[in-house]
């Protein structure tokens, strides 16, 4: 999963020690779960839970070196990184969006609009790059594992835009929807994700696990305490039936051409 040092060598170390999962996790404060999730690389813990982990197996500073490694690679941006293996390990992504159109779906206009306005890319090449890296990963992730895209966002979202970056966008969201694999549902005009504050992201994985993400304006949060996802999964739900069905929402955006 994107080449990530840090999982393989967190299970080499804990081996090394002779520990479980269960009994890392004790000596760590942290849970056996957290522990697993870092192991298969669906999540990346932070540098406080890096440090305990190194201390409980002995490690000797390895695990800190491999973990900010992972952070300082070259690739995709710090912010981007672990939400990378999540997207990369996904059957299904369920994205929900209050305000915009997900940044998987983006055309370049729109997305460029929206690292101008957020103030991303500081000079025209650091603005090229990011858009060509966000609108280039769906197409990489169809070559990789092709996950299942289930988008909720308001029909608004494609409103307060430029005509041309609106028409270009809904192009790019019915050419989306014709290769297949991709499922949209437009909450209709009048309507509010009331639950949700900002962006959403549910990744249920190959191996059957679930793992809960949400945008924020420095970057992407990932919810290591699962014990919260029933309550975030129902805000997916409930996002769902707000939403135009599927052949609803695809009329509403051929009207928008």
């Amino acid at each position: 999963m994107s080449g990530a040092r840090f999982p393989t060598e967190l299970v080499k170390v804990r081996e090394l020690a002779r520990l479980t999962q269960r009994q890392l996790a004790a000596r760590a404060g942290t849970s056996s779960a957290s522990v697993s999730r870092w192991e298969s690389g669906v999540s990346t813990p932070k540098r406080d839970n890096v440090h305990m982990l190194d201390d409980a197996t002995n490690a000797r500073g390895r695990l800190l070196k491999a973990w900010s490694d992972d952070r300082e690679g070259k690739g995709l941006p710090t912010y981007m990184r672990d939400l990378g293996r999540l997207e990369e390990a996904a059957r299904t992504i369920e994205l929900v969006s209050p305000h915009l159109i997900p940044g998987l779906l983006q055309c370049p206009g729109y997305a460029r609009l929206v690292f101008e306005q957020s103030l991303m890319g500081e000079v025209t090449g650091d603005l090229d790059r990011l858009v060509a890296l966000r609108c280039g990963r769906y197409p990489q992730l169809r070559k990789i594992n092709n996950p299942r895209i289930v988008a909720v966002f308001p029909e608004t979202a494609l409103f307060f835009v430029p005509e041309a970056i609106r028409r270009e966008q809904v192009r790019h969201l019915l050419e989306m929807l014709e290769a297949g694999n991709v499922r949209v549902l437009l909450v209709p005009h009048g309507s509010l994700l009331l639950g949700v504050t900002s962006m959403l992201l549910v990744f249920h994985m190959q191996n059957g696990e679930t793992a809960v993400s949400s945008d924020h304006v420095d970057g992407n949060v990932i919810y290591e305490d699962s014990e919260g996802y029933t309550r975030l999964q129902g805000l997916v739900k409930q996002s769902l039936g707000d939403a135009l069905p599927t052949e609803q929402s695809r009329k509403a955006l051929e009207e928008l051409q």
